[in-house]
């Protein structure tokens, strides 16, 4: 054997590479059902080859398990049976030399669950039971950093405390029924702070909301809490959120469309804060009582209203959600906006927005911005001199042509110098060269290699290559709007804004040559003149 084989750490290293990138080398796909097996066969089979590999396999095999089946099929032959239907039935009863073979490999799980399946698989609930009268800590997988339940049976429903355990930094809940959230599960969840107090990230996520009551008690105590995703009633009192004093990024889901409780929910600062709800409006009044600044701000109602709404809400959320150390805000809606010439943005609708000079990413791609000019634009960017990601309309596809021209978008580079992403519609069929006079003041990004241009309509790609080649000279990729939302001649736009990279490309191209060839004549130049010098 090579020495290097030696080290436990560099065993260590290759055995949990080979759950990442299978035998061949290649990054595993993890959904994929065949390289999983493929991956586990191979470590078991190291697991045996050699002893100084056994523990290190063995632990790199059963890191991750997405139900507990395996753990309870590992225990000996003749305790349990399957049925036709792969349903795990107890035989005899459970011995102590049971527990300490189920107890060998339970040890070493880290990761148990995923979101599509039961947690307890086909395990019956007399065989689960009967394995819990032997657990020596209380609990079945003793070492458990992360757990994912999408659910199982109402009768298994309290055996989930005892996957509960010290380690614990992630818990996922998904909920497959309204029926889920009854008093059993409340119950259980309520000792989090005594059984999982390390729980640093808990997600209760799905359609279907959760008490604010047993949420309170289940968050209340945990003091490492940096991340928390709930789902709950618009109605319910949620003043108990600023106990939640390690938070640093809540997502809520305001469930239903009841009039919401003022709550007095306050606190210094989030990193990031995500809304979803009924619409804009709806999350203007259920933050009401808030005072939450954040660095990132999410807001993504269900349904679309008009421009003048969206702008109405903003306001409302001033002072509420909306304060100076504002970096980040995306603005999204689940259903498809009307293409209704009232809800596209106007200037009016930014004024919200525009006091935040320290914003670095706008993203409003779900909305149209037809009725945005290039004054208009110019004057929107002008107060985000910070900005470094700007999506605007690029989302859909709408009835109205931009009114934005190559001029807004070099107002837009002149005003934005540290811009990365770009996401901007604007009439391509109306593009010029940029002048010397701009070109001497720095209208040139080399940060953006991506721009979405969304249903912008082009007709020269030569014209619109060369005009773009001389601000974005680094572009390697357009991209217009999506399937789902496709306007009419989105194949024709799509292939044009091809052929624009395609002649950006050419141009580069020729400009490399052109300096090169320049670059090999003075040269050449400066050695003649010193030949000449020589001679004199």
């Amino acid at each position: 054997m090579h020495a290097c084989l030696l080290i436990p750490e560099i065993v260590k290293l290759i055995f949990t590479n080979i759950l990442i990138y299978g035998t061949s080398g290649s990054l595993v796909n993890f959904g994929d059902h065949y390289f999983q097996q493929v991956a586990r066969r191979s470590l078991a089979a190291l697991s045996r080859v050699c002893r100084s590999f056994k523990d290190i396999a063995l632990d790199a095999l059963w890191v991750k398990l997405d139900n507990l089946e395996p753990l309870f099929a590992c225990l000996p032959r003749d305790l349990w049976s399957m049925t036709g239907n792969r349903k795990l039935l107890i035989q005899r009863p459970v011995t102590a030399a049971d527990w300490l073979v189920f107890e060998q490999y339970a040890s070493r799980v880290r990761i148990l669950g995923n979101t599509d399946s039961d947690l307890f698989g086909g395990i019956d609930a007399e065989f689960v039971y009967a394995m819990l009268g032997f657990c020596s800590q209380s609990l079945l997988v003793p070492n458990l950093r992360i757990l994912y339940c999408k659910g199982c049976p109402h009768v298994l429903h309290s055996c989930i405390r005892y996957l509960l355990g010290p380690n614990l930094i992630y818990l996922l809940l998904v909920p497959p029924t309204e029926g889920f959230w009854s008093n059993v599960m409340p119950s259980v969840l309520s000792g989090l702070s005594r059984h999982s107090s390390q729980l640093e990230v808990v997600e209760f996520v799905g359609p279907h909301a959760m008490c604010p009551r047993a949420s309170e008690l289940a968050l209340c105590g945990l003091t490492h809490l940096r991340k928390a995703t709930l789902v709950l009633p618009s109605c319910g009192d949620l003043s108990w959120l600023s106990r939640l004093v390690s938070l640093q990024e809540l997502r809520i889901t305001f469930a239903g469309i009841l009039p919401p409780l003022r709550s007095q929910f306050r606190t210094s600062y989030l990193d990031k804060l995500v809304v979803c709800s009924f619409n804009l409006t709806s999350s203007g009044n259920e933050v009401a009582g808030w005072v939450v600044p954040c660095r990132q701000l999410q807001l993504v109602p269900a349904f679309p209203e008009s421009a003048v709404a969206v702008e109405c809400a903003l306001r409302m959320l001033g002072n509420r959600l909306l304060f100076d150390v504002l970096e980040h805000i995306l603005l999204d809606v689940v259903l498809e906006p009307a293409d209704h010439i009232d809800n596209a943005f106007t200037l009016q609708t930014f004024t919200p927005l525009m006091r935040f000079s320290g914003l670095k990413e706008v993203d409003l791609s779900a909305f149209c911005m037809s009725l945005l000019d290039d004054d208009a634009l110019g004057s929107i960017v002008k107060s985000w001199p910070r900005l470094e990601c700007l999506y605007l309309g690029t989302k859909c596809s709408w009835r109205t042509p931009p009114k934005i021209t190559f001029r807004g978008l070099l107002s837009l580079l002149s005003a934005c110098p540290n811009l990365r992403n770009l996401g901007l519609v604007f009439d391509a069929t109306k593009v010029y060269s940029p002048t010397a006079e701009k070109l001497e003041r720095g209208v040139c990004n080399t940060n953006i290699t991506r721009f979405h241009v969304g249903f912008s309509p082009i007709e020269q790609p030569l014209r619109v290559a060369v005009s773009l080649s001389a601000v974005l000279p680094y572009l390697g990729e357009f991209s217009v709007e999506s399937l789902l939302s496709r306007g009419p001649d989105r194949v024709a736009r799509e292939a044009k804004w091809i052929e624009v990279l395609e002649h950006i490309s050419h141009i580069l191209t020729k400009k490399q040559e052109s300096n090169t060839a320049g670059l090999e004549t003075r040269v050449v130049t400066r050695r003649s003149a010193r030949k000449v010098t020589r001679r004199e």
